[in-house]
């Protein structure tokens, strides 16, 4: 895997999703609450859930719903990445706030402390510190 890593791994959740579809996402957004619980990071939820919903999202839309989702526990946060196996590279488009799509990178963007890609697979990935929950 290709992913700027911060501080060691403590713990790790992978899955493979071969044909996400559009109404399993919500299913997605309990299960990172729940370890996000698990591991005390409850204060991140917020912002982890919005962003894995958009990168999922892209998934579902760009790539067919073939891609895998980690979410790995840092010393000092979580790294969750979104791979996809699309040929399209990931595009940042700047949106206008009334525009009907396309703010969804923008959003993860500010909703995060750190955001990227790479090519390589097609990985789209997020930080967060420990501190940048409402309740961290």
């Amino acid at each position: 895997m290709t992913v700027v890593m911060h501080g060691s791994a403590v713990r790790q959740v992978a899955t493979a999703l071969p044909d996400l579809r559009a109404q399993q996402i919500g299913v997605l957004r309990r299960i990172v609450a729940a370890y996000l619980e698990l591991w005390h990071m409850t204060g991140l939820a917020e912002a982890a859930v919005a962003s894995v919903t958009e990168l999922l999202a892209n998934a579902v839309q760009h790539a067919c719903g073939e891609c895998e989702l980690l979410m790995r526990e840092l010393e000092d946060g979580l790294l969750v990445v979104v791979t996809d196996f699309s040929p399209e590279l990931v595009l940042f488009p700047q949106a206008a706030q009334d525009d009907e799509c396309g703010r969804g990178m923008s959003l993860v963007h500010a909703l995060t402390d750190e955001m990227g890609d790479t090519p390589v697979g097609k990985q789209v990935w997020f930080r967060l510190a420990r501190s940048s929950g409402p309740l961290a």
